[in-house]
């Protein structure tokens, strides 16, 4: 920053404009930048120094010849520099390089009741999506359902294939696909499908037997690890989940099926925990492809039987 002033609350001012991790502009009645902080360059290409004395306008200028595709949204920005309206644009795209995604907030300042200036507040959100990444990488908890995540799920199928290996047992890994959800998101709005992928996450902890792993594999997708269970019991654990399920739903105001991928692991075997999964997600990817309430199990031979029967000769039975 330049112009450093030796009263306190200036050098307040400038000390928080170096400090924090957004790009801040602070303009003054006539729309003239009075203060820059040091973020302005790396988020926006425009040096805190030169900035100081120029007028708002003709910084957006600058800033929409550097990434013309910003002419549009920084339009609205500038449209209301002398009104007391907030302005927020999310997100505000430059394709780079590097790419770039951010949040712009742009404010005015009051006093008495007549409108003194104006700061712009710009943040990362790029960087914030990064971060929210990490964190997800690093937890064991999906945050949207509360379940055990995608990693944690692999864990806890690695330390029970061991299990099972050393007791000479079987167990079982499901995959649980909603149907429709990508319609729930497009009518009613994230928040809605939001709202039902929890309450689904929750009838299906609330059925699973107390040694049973529910996850949230990811988007509408749910998995269930099952020790010692042989195929009967599978189709007895997952004819009460797939209850809870629907039941909840049906409470909320909603019709679901299901699809549902299963893979059984059984004493002698070769495969491994992660081919478990696989085998899963294979029957899955086959229950895709068949009716809405399709039930794939993959017994670990040759065939995978339909719909958890019991024998050939049996009626089909479904998820609803």
């Amino acid at each position: 920053m330049s112009s450093r002033s030796t009263h306190t609350s200036d050098l307040a001012l400038e000390t928080l404009l170096d400090v924090l991790d957004e790009a801040v502009l602070v303009f003054d009645e006539g729309l003239v930048c009075r203060a820059a902080g040091r973020r302005a360059a790396a988020l926006l290409g425009l040096d805190p120094g030169s900035c100081v004395g120029e007028g708002r306008a003709h910084l957006l200028a600058r800033l929409t010849h550097a990434a013309p595709e910003l002419a549009g949204p920084v339009a609205s920005l500038d449209a209301g520099a002398l009104s007391p309206t907030r302005v927020e644009i999310d997100p505000l795209e430059i394709t780079g390089p590097p790419q770039r995604s951010f949040v712009w907030t742009s404010a005015p300042i009051v006093k008495g009741g007549v409108v003194v200036g104006r700061i712009d507040v710009v943040r990362d959100q790029s960087a914030s999506a990064a971060m929210a990444r990490k964190l997800d990488e690093v937890s064991l908890v999906d945050t949207l359902t509360g379940l055990s995540n995608r990693r944690r799920f692999e864990e806890e199928c690695e330390r029970e294939h061991r299990r099972a290996q050393r007791v000479w047992d079987s167990y079982a890994v499901a995959r649980v696909d909603v149907d429709g959800m990508g319609a729930v998101n497009e009518v009613l709005g994230r928040e809605k499908g939001d709202a039902l992928l929890a309450l689904l996450g929750k009838a299906l902890r609330a059925s699973r037997r107390q040694y049973d792993v529910v996850a949230r594999w990811g988007n509408d997708d749910f998995a269930l690890l099952l020790p010692c269970v042989d195929h009967a019991a599978v189709k007895s654990v997952l004819t009460r989940a797939a209850a809870h399920m629907a039941s909840a739903a049906k409470d909320a105001g909603y019709v679901i099926t299901l699809r549902v991928g299963v893979a059984v692991w059984r004493p002698p075997s070769a495969d491994g925990a992660a081919d478990v999964l696989g085998r899963a997600a294979a029957a899955l990817d086959a229950a895709k492809r068949r009716e809405p309430g399709a039930i794939l199990v993959d017994l670990g031979g040759t065939n995978i039987k339909s719909d958890l029967e019991h024998a050939a000769d049996e009626p089909p039975e479904r998820i609803e």
